[in-house]
Order: structure tokens, then sequence, then C-alpha cells
């Protein structure tokens, strides 16, 4: 990537350093994550559907929501540098196909035709 100002490089570093950290989260870990959040959302259906919610209710409710809009706010980062991450892979095999289907590479050629429409309205080139 050319770098044309310290930003630029700046921001390249810290979305790398954030993508090396997401893919670093093991299986393990999101699946305990899916497993405490279907929990709480089990939780949250149950208390929603309590005919007569007491102040000790509305307080979980309250302590819930503060714990949970964090670790919102942390997965739709983390959704954020992965779509990033393929929008960037899915550039490059783009640009790659086409570089091949230049050379004459009639394989490539068939690939490139079906992602042509996909992309041309963003390709500058």
């Amino acid at each position: 990537m050319n770098f044309d100002d310290q930003f630029t490089k700046d921001f390249e570093e810290k979305f790398q350093k954030n993508l090396q950290a997401v893919r670093g989260v093991s299986p393990e870990d999101f699946e305990k994550i899916k497993q405490n959040l279907q929990f709480v959302f089990e939780f949250l259906e149950d208390l929603k559907n309590k005919p007569d919610k007491t102040p000790e209710d509305f307080e979980h409710l309250e302590a819930i929501s503060s714990a949970l809009n964090p670790l919102s706010q942390e997965l739709a980062d983390m959704k954020l540098v992965l779509d990033e991450s393929l929008y960037r892979q899915s550039i490059a095999y783009y640009e790659h196909v086409k570089k091949l289907t230049k050379e004459g590479n009639i394989e490539a050629e068939k690939i490139y035709l079906d992602l042509k429409p996909h992309f041309e309205t963003f390709d500058p080139n």
C-alpha cells in the first residue's frame, strides 16, 4: 500500500494491529461469547415477559444493558475490521485475475468475466 502521509501510515498500522487481534480470538472464545449472549437474551426475554416487574428487575435490566453496550460496540468493531479485510482480499483477487486475463490466461478470463460486473463500478483501471 502506498502511504501518502503519516495519517495514512498510522491508520494502516492500527488496522493491521486490530486485524491481528481479531484473528487471534479463538473459536472456543467465540463459542463462549455466543453461549453467554444466548443466556443473557433468554434472561432478558423472561424478564420482558414477566407480568409484574419489580424495581430489582429494572435494576437488573439496567446493569445488563450497561454491560452489553461495550460488548456490542466491540463486536461491531470486530465486524468492521473483518469486513475491511475481506474487501481488500476480494479486490486483490479480482486484480490478480484481471492481470492473468490480460496475459492471455483463458481460465482466468472466465473468472474475470464472472466477477467484472460486480467490480467494474469501483474499478478505476
